[in-house]
């Protein structure tokens, strides 16, 4: 199936590792530009260095500041001459706990990195995608938006209000022809797992790589397809709703899970 992606100009916030990582390489050998930001430089340079073709621009970013996220905008305008996809993927648990371990400080960070950053860069990137002949947005969201466990509450309900913001926006930028959707990946093994692996090892004293292990045997058990999502999983379906082959899809949300919520709704 060819998606025509040749010549795109895409987006993709937290590019440095895990899933936008992933992205940004499937979408650069489907021919797009890509833009890519992370707070690290060391990542970013690793993915400039692999990334196929050229007329990429990669900057490091911290997104919970709004006058990072302007000079990113700026700096992707000025280089790309304009957009075609944005892809909000950036987002982070920050810490493991249940309701009564997270502090008011806690959520609002949760708040500044999981829905703000997307919030933000729709509005600075909305002008250039009306120019744009095939614009979308496509917004990384997750299962415990919909799922939530009795861990991390504050990252759950940042990601339900990711979701429901997709909606509300789709009907926002219809008139427009703004396409806007997310996608909700399950357990996928990111830099998130890692470093819950490395302190359950630092607790146990354990080997890193037999609490690596454990982990991804444990959590595949909850899995249909019995094992851990990695991040090539969810490049099919972004670069399909970045396609033109997506043209009358919107203000929909798309689970990529291995089958774990199992929902025929």
């Amino acid at each position: 199936m060819d998606l025509n992606l040749q010549g795109r100009k895409v987006l993709i916030t937290g590019a440095g590792d895990g899933i936008g990582r992933a992205l940004a390489l499937e979408f650069a050998k489907m021919g797009a530009h890509v833009a890519g930001c992370a707070r690290s430089q060391d990542r970013l340079t690793s993915l400039s260095r692999e990334i196929e073709g050229n007329g990429h621009v990669f900057c490091p970013t911290d997104l919970t500041r709004p006058e990072e996220i302007l000079n990113f905008h700026d700096n992707v305008i000025e280089t790309l001459g304009g957009l075609d996809v944005l892809v909000n993927n950036a987002g982070s648990i920050l810490k493991l706990g249940g309701f009564f371990d997270v502090t008011d400080q806690d959520w609002q960070d949760s708040f500044n990195i999981n829905l703000m950053p997307a919030v933000r860069l729709c509005r600075l990137f909305v002008p250039a995608l009306k120019h744009s002949g095939a614009p979308r947005i496509i917004n990384i969201s997750s299962i415990a938006g919909s799922r939530p466990g009795d861990i991390f509450p504050h990252y759950s309900a940042m990601k339900a209000a990711l979701s429901n913001f997709t909606v509300s926006l789709a009907q926002t930028l219809a008139p427009e022809k703004i396409l806007v959707n997310s996608v909700s990946p399950g357990p996928v093994w990111t830099r998130s797992w890692e470093q819950e692996a490395a302190i359950a090892s630092e607790n146990s004293e354990k080997n890193l790589s037999d609490v690596t292990e454990e982990i991804k045997t444990g959590t595949a058990q909850n899995v249909l397809l019995k094992r851990m999502g990695m991040p090539e999983d969810l490049s099919g379906i972004v670069l399909f709703l970045a396609s033109d082959r997506s043209s009358w899809i919107t203000g929909s949300n798309f689970t990529v899970d291995g089958g774990v919520t199992l929902n025929p709704y």
